[in-house]
Parts: C-alpha cells; structure tokens; sequence
C-alpha cells in the first residue's frame, strides 16, 4: 500500500507540474458590493496499521486491527464579502463557511457550518460579531489531517459563536472575546466564555511573531447521586509561535496547559470525587510545534505533538492519560490549484497504570483548490 501510494503521487506530480496557478473566484465585483467564492475539492486516502480513534478524522492510537479508506468528506467552501464602507469610513466584511464532515457515514455527507460572522473595522479596530475561530491557542497545524487536526494530542482552539473586539498595529496586536459556552454545563452557569490574546511582531516584515493567550469559563456539572457543589472552572493559558528561520525555512508551534478545557477540544474534562466531596477540571499540558520547509512548488513539514493529563490523583486505571503524535509530510503544487500530498503519522497513547498504543498511518491527498 505504501508503495503504490508514492508513485502515483510521483507520477501525477511530474504529469501535472507544468500547469498556471490559481485563485478565489469573484463572484460579484463592483464598487459596492465583493463576493468571492474560496475552498477546496480534497480526497484523503490512508491506510493504519492498528486503531485509530476515528478514521475520518484521526487523533489518537487506541487498540484495534488497521484499517484501509477514501474520503471526499473533507471538502470546504466559503464566501469572503466586502461592502459598502459605513459612515466614518468604517470598513465591513463577511466570511460564510462549511464542510462536508460527517462521522456516521462516509458518502452521504450533510453540509457542515464552519464560521460564519462578520466583522467592522476602522484604522486597525475591528469587532467581530458570530462564530470563528478562538483567540485562545489560535494557530493551527500544517497536516493532510484538516478534520483531526491534532486536536486531543497537543492542537487546541476551535470555532465558537462570540462577539470580539481587536486591535492591529504593525508590531503589537491585542484581542478580547466573549464567547457562548457551548454545552449544556456552561449554559446553565449563565456565564460567557471570556478569551483573550497578546501578540507580537518582531524583525523585518514582522518574521518573529508570538502570542500569549488564555481562556476563563465557567461550568455547573450536575451529576446523578452527587450532592456536593457543582460549579467548576475552565481556565488556561497558552503561548504561540511562528518564527521565519531563513527564506525557505520556519517553525511554528503552541503550548498550552490549564484545567478542565475540553471546551477547546482536549481530553481535560470534569474529575469527580465523591471521597473528597468535590468536583474539578482536569488538568493538562498540551504542546505541537513544526519545522516548515517550502520551496517552489515543493513544501514540507516535520511535527511532534502531546497532550497530558498530568495529575494522576484524577486519573482511573487503564485511563488515557497520554497522547503524542510524530509527522512527516510532502506537498506538490501542481498549479491550477492542483495539489499532492503524502505524510506519515506515528500515533501513541499511554494508558495510566497500563501498557501503550501505537499506529501507523500512511495518508495520500489530492486537492484542487479554488
């Protein structure tokens, strides 16, 4: 499988290497009203040697025999608008996007809504109102696996329904977001999801760019046949990074750590426990960081990640206590749009007090992006 794999993406590659490149589509162009159409056709194919916690969207090893599949489920698409500037010269924009993700089935997908919101802007303000992506661990991996994501094994952050306020200078920029809490524990808590971000811009063409973020929430955890107080804390803080190391070289990454953030796509959720009368957030770290290489119509990626719940006193025998991933890939720009890629993930999963998981998953893409 792995063989057959790398050459036909060779071979496409070398086909297909001479054609124009390509962008969004202008859908409507004139000096009141822009609207672009952007996103991409994607089929995923992937072959794993042992289990996996989904096969469309891949995030940990668990126990389990490999598995072989095609997908087109990952396909996006989206609108950018531009409109007539308001009063004051206050600028207006617009951004709708959706999928076609869908885990119960692998060729009857539903549309999926991804972000839709907009925003108002003037000399570097902005407020944006409705769902986007968080402030909180705001940058994302570079990987075939858009729907996995590395999410759960070190990649935090994901889209939620908020009203933000940010600023932008050309080296500084600041961020503030009230966000809708997104369960029912959070609902009944009736208290939004506060996130924030720092960030800055440093050398020639802002090539050294970090960020400090973090998250505050608040959640009430009814649980059946626990009479003790059930309001529990989501709090975290975080740092981001993206450093141009040379013209063709760079490295990005995130840490994290808090408690009780599955909000943001960890395994950290509630501890109960009844001996101590109490309820608490797990707590965890999580880390992924990449070194980038592009170079003409050739790019590629080198990445670790993890995630760790880190106190073993909320922690059950043969719990998933810890999640790493290890990729590799390679990307083609064929031109028109036209893409290839081809990485390698080594999954591992520690259970605590019990043995260790591994997976091996070979996944091919192939792209047309409009």
């Amino acid at each position: 499988m792995k063989r057959t794999v790398l050459f036909c993406f060779l071979c496409t590659a070398i086909l297909l290497s001479g054609l124009p490149a390509f962008a969004d589509i202008a859908l409507v162009d004139t000096e009141k009203n822009k609207l672009h159409l952007y996103g991409f056709f994607k089929l995923d194919a992937a072959c794993q040697d042992g289990g996996i916690n989904g096969l469309t969207f891949p995030r940990y090893a668990v126990a389990g025999d490999g598995s072989l599949y095609l997908s087109a489920t990952h396909t996006r698409f989206g609108f950018k608008y531009a409109g007539t500037p308001l009063a004051k010269g206050v600028n207006l924009a617009a951004v709708l996007e959706f999928d076609f993700f869908d885990a119960t089935t692998p060729n009857q997908m539903k549309p999926r809504f991804r972000q839709g919101y907009f925003t108002l802007g003037r000399k570097g303000h902005s407020l944006l109102f409705g769902q986007a992506w968080d402030l909180f661990s705001p940058l994302g991996p570079t990987t075939l696996m858009i729907n996995g994501y590395l999410w759960q094994t070190g990649n935090l952050g994901f889209r939620h329904a908020q009203v933000r306020y940010a600023y932008e200078a050309p080296h500084f920029s600041a961020a503030l977001s009230v966000s809708d809490p997104a369960t029912a524990g959070g609902w009944s808590a009736r208290m939004p999801v506060l996130q924030s971000r720092l960030g800055l811009k440093l050398g020639a063409g802002a090539k050294y760019q970090l960020g400090l973020s973090g998250i505050y929430g608040r959640e009430n955890a009814a649980l059946t046949g626990i009479a003790f107080k059930n309001k529990v804390d989501m709090a975290g803080i975080g740092a981001d990074w993206s450093l141009a190391l040379c013209k063709h070289l760079s490295l990005k990454g995130e840490f994290a750590t808090g408690a009780n953030l599955a909000y943001v796509m960890s395994r950290a959720a509630i501890h109960a426990d009844p001996a101590a009368q109490e309820l608490t957030g797990k707590k965890a770290s999580s880390f992924w960081s990449e070194l980038l290489l592009a170079r003409g119509k050739w790019s590629g990626w080198l990445g670790y990640a993890f995630e760790d719940l880190h106190d073993e006193e909320q922690l059950a025998a043969r719990e998933l206590k810890k999640t790493a991933a290890l990729l590799a890939g390679i990307q083609f720009a064929a031109g028109s749009g036209v893409s290839f890629g081809l990485e390698y993930a080594l999954f591992e999963s520690r259970h605590f007090q019990s043995d260790k998981v591994k997976t091996g998953q070979l996944m091919f893409s192939a792209q047309l992006s409009l």
